[in-house]
């Protein structure tokens, strides 16, 4: 009896062994095909990413050579570039159906503002983004009126910290006649996603993702129009007052279009 009892223990040891020498080869792949099958899926827009390294013992993990296309109707060549970005991952939690992720740290991002005051490359992806996540309730509205959340039974995330810092925005606006115009991004700090049981969905970090970006990208494209970028708008027209007022109003303009987007 004790004999058949260690070696049942004996090959269940063996099976979580085979189960995470399995997992640590496939874990690369498995994430690299989700990020570049399941991200155009919610944003509307090609993504490429050439590598992904997460060691399935530590959780230290690295992305790099993420590339964020445009949406269909944008020039530039892409929406977002970084060419390294660090996480941290909960290992015991891999195998679970809640991924806890200690930490994702996002460093020197270059980000492409496209278009106009009436439509951004931005916009339109934080607009897919939100008509995606909405698609994901149905159901009969609860006691506050809202409807429910379906259940889902994809991979659900704990983010506890993600950090943007050094990143840029290369602004390709028809208001600036043609010129270019880089300015830089204030660093992005979110905590506490997905604390709960339930977790949340990647389509809802991205979410919460785009809509700080867009808030921020505000801060600094408004910025940029109320000063360098008025200069340069007074030097094109050679009519220092009228084309202040015009910045000012370019200016109020764009802090209206995104207020609307959040």
């Amino acid at each position: 009896m004790n004999s058949t009892i260690r070696k049942v223990l004996a090959a269940l040891v063996l099976l979580a062994v085979v189960a995470l020498v399995a997992l640590f080869f496939s874990l690369n792949s498995m994430v690299k095909q989700g990020v570049v099958a399941f991200g155009p899926e919610v944003i509307k827009a090609p993504i490429q990413l050439d590598g992904v390294s997460i060691s399935a013992f530590s959780g230290k993990g690295e992305l790099t050579g993420l590339v964020v296309g445009n949406p269909e109707g944008f020039k530039t060549p892409h929406a977002v570039k970084l060419a390294t970005a660090s996480l941290q991952v909960n290992p015991a939690s891999l195998l679970a159906d809640k991924i806890v992720v200690h930490s994702i740290k996002v460093d020197a991002a270059e980000i492409t503002f496209e278009g106009s005051l009436g439509s951004s490359n931005l916009g339109k992806i934080q607009e897919n983004v939100d008509a995606y996540v909405a698609s994901l309730l149905g159901g009969p509205a609860g006691k506050d009126g809202k409807a429910e959340k379906k259940s889902s039974s994809g991979k659900k995330l704990q983010v506890d910290e993600l950090i943007i810092s050094n990143a840029k925005i290369n602004l390709s606006m028809t208001l600036l006649g043609g010129k270019s115009a880089t300015v830089p991004l204030p660093e992005i700090k979110l905590t506490n996603l997905g604390q709960g049981a339930d977790g949340v969905t990647p389509a809802e970090v991205i979410k919460v993702v785009m809509k700080d970006v867009m808030g921020k990208t505000t801060t600094a494209v408004t910025g940029y129009l109320s000063g360098a970028g008025k200069a340069l708008l007074d030097g094109a027209k050679g009519v220092g007052g009228a084309a202040t007022d015009a910045a000012k109003g370019v200016t109020k303009g764009l802090g209206d279009l995104f207020k609307k987007k959040e």
